[in-house]
């Protein structure tokens, strides 16, 4: 049975950018200039649907750990995987806090993840690969 896993999300970070974003389209609306208040409504709905699907799914009948941000999807299989440690990284990536996990799988790939419950989603995979590295 599959298992989904929402990630953490920043509000710190994203809530300035949306009210920020809001803003911008709620002004250019005031000032009468509708292709920039129009251009607005895609940029909020890729922020909402972001914000909505981003998650990682754990698929044991595949052994594949599913990560789905937005329209984006990686497929990782679990025993690829060969750790998953905490990091703090900036860079971009499917995860909505910066609080975050590196899943490093095959020799040289990694993926940066924030699972809400990072306590379940490890326990999850361990059971598919025991032999994940983790802190």
């Amino acid at each position: 049975m599959k298992q989904i896993f929402p990630s953490a999300v920043s509000w710190w970070l994203f809530g300035p950018v949306m009210i920020l974003l809001i803003g911008c389209g709620i002004y250019a609306a005031l000032e009468k200039a509708w292709l920039e208040a129009l251009m607005m409504v895609p940029v909020l709905g890729l922020f909402y649907w972001l914000l909505r699907y981003t998650y990682y799914e754990v698929l044991p009948g595949q052994h594949v750990l599913r990560v789905v941000a937005g329209p984006m999807v990686w497929r990782v299989p679990v025993q690829d995987i060969t750790s998953m440690l905490p990091s703090y990284s900036p860079f971009s990536s499917p995860a909505l806090s910066l609080d975050r996990l590196r899943v490093r799988y095959g020799q040289y790939n990694s993926v940066l993840i924030s699972p809400a419950d990072r306590v379940g989603f490890l326990a999850a995979l361990l059971q598919l690969n025991p032999a994940i590295r983790h802190d």
